[in-house]
């Protein structure tokens, strides 16, 4: 049997975090959730993630900015943006680095669902 895909969902306000965590948990994956990027980091670094899924604009550390330092560390980690900002600077540089697409606020938790179903699936193919 496979094993769950898993993600590490940031986001600096706390109730967007986890409650994106919990309905991710009930459609079957694991989730990790952090509210900074320092804290995304250090998850990063104590859990095998498969899926990073960032904020673009939080204080102390923003989605591309967060997403450069991952790719050291864990270069083919998938990551998504959310925003709730369409025309963003950040945004089209997240593109540029590799970031695979921008989901925006409010999130359409069908569509997130699909997408990181449709990633276990490619991943497993590619196995």
């Amino acid at each position: 049997m496979d094993e769950p895909t898993a993600i590490l969902v940031v986001d600096d306000h706390p109730s967007v975090a986890i409650t994106l965590a919990d309905i991710l948990v009930a459609k079957g994956f694991i989730v990790f959730s952090a509210i900074s990027g320092a804290e995304a980091l250090k998850i990063l670094g104590e859990h095998t993630i498969d899926i990073l899924l960032t904020d673009v604009r939080m204080p102390d550390m923003d989605g591309v900015t967060l997403n450069r330092e991952v790719r050291k560390t864990h270069p083919n980690m998938t990551t998504y943006f959310m925003t709730a900002y369409a025309a963003d600077d950040l945004i089209q540089k997240g593109m540029k680095e590799g970031v695979k697409t921008v989901l925006t606020k409010p999130l359409n938790i069908d569509l997130i669902v699909s997408l990181f179903m449709a990633h276990k699936h490619i991943s497993s193919k590619s196995h």
